[in-house]
C-alpha cells in the first residue's frame, strides 16, 4: 500500500493533470510498456472512483508485474 501511494504521488508530482496520461505513465513505470487503449479505458473508472494509488496497487498485483519473462 505504501509503495502504491508513493508511486501515485510521484506521477502526480510530475504535474500530469489528466487521468489518461497519469494511467499511461503508471503503466509504463510499473510494467515497462504503454497500456493498450482498452487498458486505459478499463483503468479510468478505477482511477476516478478510487484514485491513482488504487491503479498502482492493481498493477503491482498483476501476473505481468510478478513474473519474469
Amino acid at each position: 500500500l505504501d509503495q502504491s501511494a508513493a508511486l501515485a504521488q510521484r506521477v502526480l508530482a510530475e504535474s500530469i493533470v489528466d487521468p489518461a496520461p497519469q494511467i499511461e505513465r503508471v503503466w509504463h513505470l510499473v510494467l515497462g510498456r504503454p497500456p493498450r487503449p482498452s487498458e486505459v479505458q478499463d483503468s479510468l473508472p478505477l482511477v476516478r472512483a478510487h484514485g491513482l494509488a488504487a491503479l498502482c496497487r492493481t498493477l503491482f498485483n498483476t501476473n505481468e508485474f510478478l513474473s519474469l519473462p
